[in-house]
């Protein structure tokens, strides 16, 4: 892999995000059932005005950075670097994918390893995590199929339909990851 953006992979590509990213993934933040296990916060739809606002708390470029990742150059969802530190080399992760139809593709493993890739080798990180709703079995699968140890739970951290939720903790030290092998093109 080359170093910047885009990443590519054999499928999808990571770039920065663009307000056309935003206005694709509006349809996924507008429906609660999609958003579901993705926002632990208050379970609201999302406007674009209200998406607008989040993803530029989200893409801070500080410390914050979301990219858009592509099949054919379509966006078909999100890939978030959060609370990037370099002193202490980690950053949190998250993935989403916006439409059913590109999941359980192996779509989500490829993008969260150009990320990874990325992370560990051009940003010099040394350490990576994310949290997962304990029901969510279908990102659960992914930290786990990418090597990511379970290391704790934040019990009962997110509300939803009357019940708490907990959000088990991930993480994934650079010598433990298996890199991609550089595309074929």
């Amino acid at each position: 892999m080359k170093n910047g953006f885009p990443l590519i992979g054999e499928r999808v590509s990571l770039v920065p995000l663009e307000t056309d990213d935003i206005r694709a993934m509006a349809p996924f933040f507008s429906d609660v059932k999609e958003i579901y296990y993705y926002l632990p916060d208050a379970l609201l739809p999302r406007n674009l005005k209200q998406l607008e606002s989040l993803m530029e708390d989200w893409n801070d470029g500080k410390e914050n950075f979301v990219f858009a990742c592509r099949l054919e150059e379509k966006t078909i969802g999100l890939v978030t670097l959060s609370y990037v530190d370099p002193i202490s080399g980690h950053a949190e992760l998250g993935v989403m994918l916006a439409e059913p139809e590109y999941r359980g593709r192996g779509l989500a493993q490829e993008a969260m390893r150009l990320i990874i890739d990325y992370a560990f080798s051009e940003l010099r990180l040394h350490r990576l995590y994310a949290r997962v709703a304990r029901d969510n079995e279908a990102s659960l699968k992914l930290f786990r199929q990418l090597g990511f140890s379970e290391e704790g739970t934040m019990r009962e951290a997110m509300r939803r339909e009357g019940r708490y939720i907990d959000l088990l903790f991930f993480g994934l030290l650079e010598q433990e990851y298996k890199p991609l092998p550089p595309p074929s093109f």
